[in-house]
């Protein structure tokens, strides 16, 4: 944006209080910020504490704003549009961070020629380390993508998608962060098992998975290519990674993925 954009949220959760977070410490001006939530205690508090305006309702929080953000859960999308579609400006550019809500069920509800946007951001946004993907609904202007893209780009890194991979993205970096806290669970748990106290269980599980993944974003070698240099035969990387190979890890991981693929699709066909 070559100019910072009014933006309106609504709905204040982990991702929406991220994304505002990110736009405020990126330099975005507090005034341009403003939201709504249903909870208003901790929406006050949250605009106390960070700077954006609190407003009273949906169509408060439009007043004036160009880029309007839907971040609820999918199961209330359509109540929330119901209060949205009469009070839209046109023009104003209307981005979802829902799970599976498709950009053609939004547009059913808002008015015709709404540019609608559909993003899937993580948890790790939070910090700044996070990935979302996005894509534009049929005669949006390209020049939303420049809007969502400087939106987007405070949480970390940002890729644009055709809107059929969409479930797959909620499914790999969306749920993601999930499937990785779980497996620094167990590395943790099976550390304390071996003998080691739980703060070092956790700092060698957190610290090797934080190293490792930053190894991989150095982008000098494949994952492949990293696993086969410390895998030496007949090693002790060997025995462990044969104990997963014969558990079935690969395919039990492509099985959890398709259950997450598949729960979005269902989530986007709630009436």
């Amino acid at each position: 944006m070559s100019e910072p954009a009014a933006i309106a949220f609504l709905g204040v959760g982990n991702m929406g209080e991220a994304m505002l977070r990110g736009l405020l410490k990126a330099g975005h001006p507090g005034p341009l910020l403003q939201a709504y939530d249903t909870r208003t205690e901790r929406l006050l508090a949250l605009a106390g504490e960070t700077g954006f305006r609190a407003c009273s309702g949906p169509a408060q929080a439009l007043e004036g704003a160009s880029v309007v953000v839907l971040a609820v859960k999918p199961q209330s999308m359509d109540a929330l549009l119901a209060q949205v579609g009469g009070a839209l400006s046109p023009g104003q550019t209307v981005v979802s961070i829902a799970a599976g809500v498709t950009l053609e069920r939004l547009a059913r509800a808002l008015p015709p020629g709404t540019p609608l946007v559909r993003v899937m951001p993580n948890t790790p946004g939070l910090i700044g380390r996070g990935v979302s993907a996005f894509c534009l609904s049929l005669g949006t202007p390209e020049s939303a993508a420049a809007v969502v893209e400087a939106l987007l780009a405070p949480l970390g890194a940002v890729l644009r998608v055709d809107e059929a991979r969409m479930d797959a993205v909620t499914a790999l970096s969306g749920s993601g962060p999930a499937y990785v806290f779980l497996f620094m669970e167990a590395l943790q748990a099976a550390g304390e098992a071996l003998g080691l106290p739980p703060e070092a269980a956790f700092t060698l599980a957190a610290r090797t998975l934080d190293g490792a993944a930053a190894m991989v974003l150095a982008g000098e070698r494949a994952p492949r290519d990293l696993r086969a240099a410390v895998t030496s035969p007949g090693g002790t990387t060997a025995a462990a990674l044969k104990v997963l190979e014969e558990g079935g890890f690969v395919p039990l991981v492509a099985r959890a993925l398709a259950a997450a693929r598949d729960r979005s699709a269902e989530l986007g066909r709630l009436p």
